[in-house]
């Protein structure tokens, strides 16, 4: 029986927040040159080599291409003009709890608008120096709560935060504009939309959208550069008034 295992779920996550809807990720490309170090005193007439530089290679990502995606798509987008190098990850399903990490330039960012079929979006990454594969999975979180703007009140995060659980939901009042969240992941390092946070500490307002309208939240912890993170999602819906 095969060993093989579904690539479903994987996503790229760029200077800590992911890219919504890839379709198709390819790489790491790894490569090395071989120099031809043959000579006369060669025992046979085979060519001898020995290794070179080696190249982190690119990333290729082919995805929904998603106008809303300010934090991903559109930041990426961002960084391409500017020529920002960022920190990436390429998380497996988080079951398997492996991922690439390295550093890159995205060089590549081509949006298709087709008569017949979806908007698309087709765009590659040059990673720059070594890409490093992370076998082990980090800790994790291991509690989540918050507050919103209106009264302060508690948030009814859903369902019961844990480590293992890394989808949840929560409703709050059509009034509420911002919410407050409280991570715990001791000796982890958190980023909440991409802005570090302290383990157990409340962090700053997260502007919510319009009345009407749902609001996703990511959440990344890793322990160690050694350690491959875990990405959580909490969806905040605010009422229609």
């Amino acid at each position: 029986m095969t060993s093989a295992i579904s690539a479903k779920g994987t996503v790229i996550v760029w200077d800590y927040l992911p890219l919504l809807e890839g379709v198709n990720i390819t790489g790491v490309t790894q490569s090395v040159d071989a120099i031809d170090v043959t000579s006369h005193d060669a025992s046979d007439s085979f060519r001898e080599y020995t290794v070179g530089l080696k190249d982190g290679g690119e990333v290729s990502l082919e995805a929904n291409f998603i106008t809303s995606d300010t934090n991903g798509q559109i930041a990426m987008h961002t960084d391409f003009q500017a020529g920002s190098s960022k920190p990436v990850f390429i998380l497996l399903p988080m079951a398997q709890g492996i991922a690439m990490s390295f550093t890159a330039v995205a060089t590549k960012f081509e949006p298709s608008f087709p008569v017949d079929g979806k908007m698309g979006l087709s765009a590659a990454f040059k990673v720059t120096g070594m890409p490093t594969l992370l076998t082990s999975q980090t800790n994790g979180m291991g509690g989540l709560a918050g507050i919103e703007e209106t009264g302060s009140a508690a948030l009814s995060i859903s369902p019961t935060p844990a480590v293992g659980t890394y989808v949840y939901t929560c409703t709050v009042n059509t009034a509420s504009t911002w919410v407050k969240l409280t991570c715990t992941a001791a000796a982890h390092t958190i980023y909440v939309n991409a802005v570090s946070q302290t383990s157990g500490v409340q962090g700053d307002a997260i502007t919510l959208g319009d009345a009407g309208t749902d609001t996703l939240i990511w959440i990344l912890v890793y322990s160690a550069t050694t350690k491959s993170p875990r990405l959580y999602k909490l969806t905040v819906t605010r009422p229609a008034a």
